[in-house]
């Protein structure tokens, strides 16, 4: 029963893996994030987390419009090591000391067209592309910091980057709520595709709330929302509007 049940999860998250259209893969990669927020364990080499949700985000990053999108979540782990996710990518945990997570892993980048939003007609497109990169989690006590980088292995070839600290508090005995706050980072290559401006720099600081409930037999609801404030020359291009944000809601179970 529980091999049918994660073989007919898997199936239908995959399903809406393929037809999910997603908004900007920084909106996309944060929205999905409340589904791993919390620290669990599992007796199999295995480790499976499958949810299905929705989203609401920009069209790109910044825009002014926003859009509703599919959220599906796909995360497999073997022996808390190698890992495959539609929110954290295809990774391995080189440093994995229990309160250290650390190592490369490979994302997605979705790119942009001139299509996804008015304000960016007359912009060139913006091509998907595979990153490579690198991730760091802390753990100490309530608290988690994390920081990471992605090269751009094509398109626009540009670095993009993120860091940031949240404290986990707990509401009840299967409910927390996860206070943070994240800034994102991105190089010449990378403000100049997406801002028409090249100077690097810190784009975004962006306070967050994280809202998990523990149901029975390893499910869990969870409720995420951003407001991300824009910076520097990411605020002062025409393309971006000086506020970001994004919600999601997750339903999921881990295996």
């Amino acid at each position: 029963m529980r091999a049918l049940f994660l073989s007919l999860g898997l199936s239908l998250v995959l399903v809406l893996a393929t037809h999910a259209h997603p908004a900007a893969a920084q909106d996309y990669e944060q929205m999905l994030s409340v589904g791993n927020a919390m620290r669990w364990r599992s007796d199999n080499a295995w480790k499976v987390n499958l949810a299905v949700g929705v989203g609401v985000a920009g069209t790109y990053q910044y825009s002014r419009d926003d859009k509703v999108v599919a959220l599906p979540l796909i995360d497999v782990e073997w022996r808390n090591r190698y890992f495959f996710s539609t929110q954290r990518g295809l990774g391995f945990n080189w440093i994995n000391s229990g309160q250290t997570l650390a190592g490369p892993r490979i994302t997605y980048d979705w790119g942009r067209k001139q299509g996804d939003d008015a304000f960016l007609a007359g912009t060139d497109d913006i091509g998907a592309t595979a990153e490579l990169g690198f991730f760091w989690l802390r753990y100490s006590g309530p608290w988690r910091l994390n920081a990471d980088l992605k090269y751009a292995l094509s398109s626009h070839k540009g670095i993009r980057g993120a860091f940031g600290v949240a404290r986990g508090n707990p509401l009840s005995e299967n409910s927390s709520l996860f206070v943070g706050i994240e800034g994102h980072y991105g190089s010449k290559k990378y403000n100049y595709a997406h801002f028409e401006d090249g100077a690097t720099g810190i784009n975004d600081v962006t306070p967050y709330l994280s809202l998990i409930r523990n149901l029975r037999n390893g499910g869990y609801v969870g409720v995420d929302g951003r407001f991300s404030f824009v910076l520097g020359r990411a605020d002062t291009t025409n393309l971006s509007a000086s506020y970001g944000h994004s919600a999601s809601f997750l339903v999921g179970r881990r295996f």
